[in-house]
């Protein structure tokens, strides 16, 4: 069972009565309580509901690819107490996983204005959660509330000073008021970004359906709704996320729609189904034939140094062509990333293909999309950036290994070392290692090639640590065997963060420095070693 906050109950003992108190406090608020906590540079393509109290979709939620995991207590949640139990489980379980790296968990709330306890879900979320989805949200003040809560939580929080500020994602056209104050909503404190709903709002307003009946499109009203929530994100300085698309089994139509938000400005999507997650990180990444027209707008323009406007493939450009094309550059995949720079070195032109060899539906546009990595297979990284690995940090991995006399043999053939020492059982019949308690023990094996324990240990290391973020492992430092390793022993390993700089020719990677440590089945240290990495930033 999560702990109880007395703070809650001290501060929120009615919704209402805690409202008008902070209407009354508005004016004399210092003006730094209203900043976002928002690191607008985290990815939130995805937004993926899971139902707070269904365990099989929450042991499968973090292999999913979401950019961001909702768990969900409003209305997936049958019973409540049930729901919030098993999401403080699930948060407490997987906050120190490798898998939590690179997905953000918020946690869906039940209204601010009703009845449901929603203090209590904020319990359940806090010591583990990144945030918090709020629904139903129709003014900025209650955004202030939930963030005056937040900060005295996170104050009583002395044993931990480095956990960053929970953040706020509103739901912000559920309700009539909500639609006409949701450019104030999208201002309000800790807001990392914005969403839309129409089925409360439908309700609401009497609505018989959401959408056209033939063409599947949202009826004006919800439209709109729409259209404020990108205006408002954009307006704010936040991050606008697209609503649902209901019908989990119309994926063309789920892209259709993807689609159609990423050409607005969209910068992300709710989803409901794991096919959904994969569609629209497809979907939202630029293709060939749009990279390829961007950046000759780009260097069109830079080109002729901005002046005046001016054509290219017969389109008149100016200032804001130009700079929509930087953000749709900016918005390409690592991937694309790497094979650029792989031609740069090897001297081949850029393969993507020009805008007037290509035309939209053919096989040549085709082959492009198919090719494209991030529609046949994206990829997933579990490393840690650079800025992540801040001198101090201890990592335990996840990864052991039970090592076996044919590893031994295969690894010192592989590396034509022929020293009796790991071949020979009758030259290791006297070979021993020192007891804990004092003494020694009658081993009688080959010792193990120490090239194969050092090799072993970067390699457990590499999950939580260096997968997909290093460039280049630059050297090791120091290297050490204290103790032995024989067959059958079960080694297991962590990483120390012991140091990092700035890289002074690369300004988008750093240097860090890393100390590995394996250890036997017994505690004992067999393997020390220092490195230096070249790592990627964000």
């Amino acid at each position: 069972m999560f702990i109880r906050f007395g703070i809650i109950r001290q501060k929120v003992a009615s919704y209402q009565k805690y409202r008008c108190q902070q209407l009354f406090k508005l004016n004399c608020r210092p003006l730094s309580t209203f900043a976002s906590a928002c690191d607008n540079a985290r990815l939130r393509r995805s937004v993926h509901f899971v139902p707070g109290d269904n365990d099989k979709f929450l042991s499968k939620c973090l292999d999913v690819g979401a950019d961001t995991i909702v768990l969900d207590l409003e209305y997936s949640v049958k019973d409540k107490i049930d729901g919030r139990d098993k999401v403080n489980a699930f948060l407490s379980a997987t906050k120190n996983e490798l898998e939590r790296r690179q997905t953000e968990v918020l946690v869906r709330i039940n209204p601010v204005s009703s009845d449901e306890s929603w203090q209590e879900d904020i319990e359940s979320g806090f010591e583990g959660a990144d945030g918090f989805m709020i629904p139903k949200v129709e003014t900025k003040q209650e955004l202030i509330m939930l963030d005056e809560l937040l900060s005295e939580m996170e104050g009583k929080m002395v044993f931990n000073k480095n956990i960053p500020p929970k953040v706020l994602l509103p739901i912000a056209t559920e309700t009539p008021t909500a639609v006409l104050n949701i450019a104030d909503i999208a201002k309000g404190p800790r807001v990392c970004a914005i969403t839309w709903g129409c089925e409360d709002l439908s309700a609401e307003l009497g609505s018989y359906d959401t959408r056209e009946e033939d063409s599947g499109k949202y009826l004006h009203v919800f439209r709109h709704c729409q259209n404020m929530c990108l205006l408002a994100a954009k307006a704010a300085g936040v991050q606008a996320i697209d609503g649902i698309f209901q019908n989990i089994r119309n994926v063309d139509g789920f892209e259709a729609e993807a689609r159609e938000a990423k050409i607005m400005g969209f910068d992300g999507k709710l989803t409901l189904h794991p096919e959904q997650v994969s569609a629209i990180h497809r979907v939202l990444a630029p293709t060939a034939k749009e990279l390829s027209e961007a950046r000759e707008v780009v260097s069109f323009w830079e080109r002729k140094e901005g002046k005046g406007s001016m054509e290219v493939r017969g389109k008149m450009i100016d200032k804001p062509h130009y700079i929509r094309a930087k953000k749709v550059i900016a918005r390409r995949s690592d991937d694309n990333v790497e094979k650029e720079n792989s031609n740069k070195k090897s001297g081949t032109k850029n393969p993507l293909p020009s805008s007037n060899n290509t035309a939209p539906g053919s096989v040549a546009d085709l082959h492009v999309r198919d090719t494209n990595e991030e529609v046949v297979f994206p990829r997933v990284y579990l490393g840690k950036y650079f800025e992540e690995l801040e001198p101090g940090l201890r990592i335990r991995h996840f990864l052991t290994r039970t090592v076996t006399e044919s590893d031994n043999v295969f690894f010192t053939c592989l590396t034509l070392n022929p020293a009796p020492i790991h071949l020979d059982h009758e030259l290791s019949k006297g070979n021993t290692t020192e007891l804990s308690g004092g003494g020694l023990n009658d081993v009688g094996k080959p010792l193990f090639n120490s090239m194969f324990t050092l090799a072993l240990l970067v390699g457990m290391s590499v999950p939580e640590a260096t997968h997909g973020t290093t460039v280049a492992n630059l050297g090791f430092s120091e290297v050490l065997f204290p103790k032995p390793v024989y067959p059958g022993d079960t080694l297991r390993a962590e990483t120390i963060v012991l140091d990092r700089r700035e890289s002074r020719s690369r300004p988008t990677q750093g240097i860090v420095t890393l100390q590995h440590v394996a250890y036997n089945q017994r505690g004992e240290v067999v393997c020390k070693a220092t490195r230096q990495a070249l790592m990627k930033k964000r």
